[in-house]
C-alpha cells in the first residue's frame, strides 16, 4: 500500500480555474523568486499544479586539518502539489503538513496577486467517525489522541489509547469526545483495506491500494 496526504482548507475569492491556470503559466519558474511553478493543468471545475518553494539553510562542516567548523549555505526545495476548486471554495494540498496550506495560500495572494483568503477548516472528529461508520464497510476505530486526559490527580496529560473493537472505542469517546484531536481508523476499499488518520484541522493521512486512492479521497472529502 502507498501513503498519501489530503490537507483541505477553505479558500475565498479564488477566480475561475482558467484564470488560475493562466496566472500559473505566466508566473512560471523564475530563478530569482522564492516560489515557482513546476507544472499545472485545469479542468472546468478545478485547477491543479505543483509549486516549488526555495529556502536557504546552512550545513556545518568540519575541517580536520585546521580543526575549524564552517557553515556552507545550501538551497532547500519543498514541493507543494495542490488542487483548487473555486466553486466549492476549497483548496487541497496533497503533500506535507498543515503548513503547506499556508504556503500555497501565500503563493496565491502574494505571487499570483489574487484577492484570496485561505482559512483552516475545523472538523468534529467524533462526528466524522460516526459518518465513516455509516458510510464504509468493515470500519474500525484503531486509536485516538486526546489533548487532555486525567486518569487520576497524579496521572494526566496527552493520551493515545488503542482499541480492539468499536464498542469499547465508542464508550470511551462518549466520555472524552471534547478532548479528541486525532483518530486513526481503517475501513474496506474496493481493492483492499484503507488506513486513515484524521485531524481536527481537516488534514488527512491515508494508505491504500493505488487504485483505491480516488475512492478513499472521496470518502474523506465527505467528512468536511
Amino acid at each position: 500500500m502507498a501513503s498519501y496526504k489530503l490537507n483541505v482548507a477553505r479558500i475565498r475569492g479564488c477566480p475561475s480555474p482558467a484564470k488560475v491556470a493562466a496566472a500559473l503559466q505566466q508566473f512560471g519558474l523564475p530563478e530569482t523568486e522564492e516560489f515557482g511553478v513546476l507544472n499545472h493543468s485545469a479542468s472546468e471545475h478545478a485547477a491543479f499544479a505543483t509549486i516549488v518553494r526555495r529556502s536557504q539553510s546552512s550545513v556545518q562542516q568540519l575541517d580536520t586539518d585546521s580543526k575549524e567548523v564552517t557553515a556552507a549555505p545550501v538551497e532547500r526545495v519543498t514541493l507543494y502539489p495542490f488542487g483548487v476548486h473555486p466553486a466549492r471554495e476549497t483548496l487541497e494540498v496533497y503533500a506535507g503538513s498543515a503548513t503547506g496550506i499556508e504556503q500555497v495560500g501565500a503563493f496565491f495572494s502574494g505571487c499570483l496577486g489574487f484577492a484570496t483568503v485561505t482559512e483552516a477548516i475545523e472538523i468534529d472528529i467524533v462526528a466524522a467517525l460516526e459518518k465513516l461508520l455509516a458510510d464504509t464497510q468493515r470500519f474500525q476505530i484503531r486509536s485516538v489522541r486526546l489533548s487532555e486526559y486525567a486518569y487520576d490527580s497524579y496521572t494526566m496529560g496527552p493520551y493515545t489509547p488503542k482499541f480492539l473493537d468499536n464498542d469499547h472505542a465508542q464508550k470511551f469517546l462518549e466520555k472524552y469526545a471534547e478532548a479528541v484531536t486525532t483518530a486513526s481508523v481503517k475501513f474496506a476499499a474496493p481493492h483492499g483495506r484503507a488506513n486513515a488518520t484524521l485531524t481536527a484541522k481537516a488534514c488527512f493521512t491515508y494508505s491504500c491500494n493505488e487504485d483505491d486512492q480516488p475512492h478513499v479521497q472521496a470518502v474523506l472529502r465527505k467528512l468536511i
